[in-house]
């Protein structure tokens, strides 16, 4: 039976850390300073992240009441 041997520290790989959309998000909240009153300017503020999401809420409902609006006109039944 073999056996593993853990790798050498040169032979593991490092990982980077990600510059994606998150950071860069964090970044500008941390520049613009919109952090609520009494709190670290760290983060995405939470207003941030809630107009997103309600965004595309929004956007989804549009999309899907266009969606069964076209099938109607194109078929004449209400789905």
């Amino acid at each position: 039976m073999a056996t593993r041997t853990p790798l050498r520290e040169h032979e593991r790989r490092r990982v980077e850390p990600s510059h994606g959309l998150i950071h860069r998000a964090e970044d500008w909240a941390e520049e613009t300073g919109f952090a609520p009153e009494g709190e670290p300017e760290e983060g995405v503020p939470w207003h941030a992240v809630v107009l997103i999401v309600a965004c595309l809420a929004l956007l989804t409902a549009l999309e899907i009441a266009i969606a069964f609006g076209v099938a109607k006109l194109v078929t004449g039944h209400a789905y």
